[in-house]
């Protein structure tokens, strides 16, 4: 992987979410506190807490792809040699990255429509708390086709993919 795509890979998946993760972290202590300590519930914060949720929900889980880290029920899967493995994983990531280029284009465009739709309490509209899922299809296609190409490479005798150190060890 490129240095420069490591480096906007690196700054959705792991800075931003980390951030976000931290805005969630902050809206529910606050909320908590605003409810229970003060009697004054905030739906602001409320809703900035589920948006900030989604976005890490989905950000997180383009970085799983990213590093192979899906859970997944591989009990035939590790049955096979490594050959059909790497097979297997073709047909796999080809098949997902074709679904995935299908739902791009809707997805984009129905995040636009829904500009005009305002979120009740923070009256930002939806486009912002959407908009986070054609960037994970961007993300998941981009990794994909990473997988898809390291693959074939390793099946024609070359090197396989290189592991990159997990941010988080």
């Amino acid at each position: 992987m490129g240095k420069f795509a490591k480096k906007v890979y690196d700054a959705l998946e792991v800075y931003l979410a980390v951030a976000i993760f931290a805005l969630l972290i902050a809206t529910v202590a606050i909320q908590v506190f605003m409810r229970y300590v003060l009697n004054m519930p905030s739906p602001g914060l409320f809703e900035l807490s589920i948006y900030a949720f989604v976005w890490v929900i989905y950000l997180g889980g383009a970085l799983a792809v990213r590093y192979d880290q899906h859970m997944r029920f591989d009990l035939i899967y590790r049955k096979f040699k490594p050959r059909s493995r790497l097979i297997f994983d073709l047909v796999f990531d080809g098949l997902t990255n074709a679904v995935l280029v299908i739902l791009l284009p809707p997805s984009f465009l129905y995040t636009l429509k829904v500009y005009p739709i305002k979120a009740s309490a923070l009256r930002i509209p939806w486009t912002f708390l959407l908009i986070v899922y054609p960037v994970f299809l961007l993300l998941v296609i981009a990794h994909n086709f990473t997988s898809l190409f390291c693959a074939l490479r390793e099946l024609r005798g070359g090197e396989g993919r290189p592991k990159e150190e997990l941010p988080w060890e």
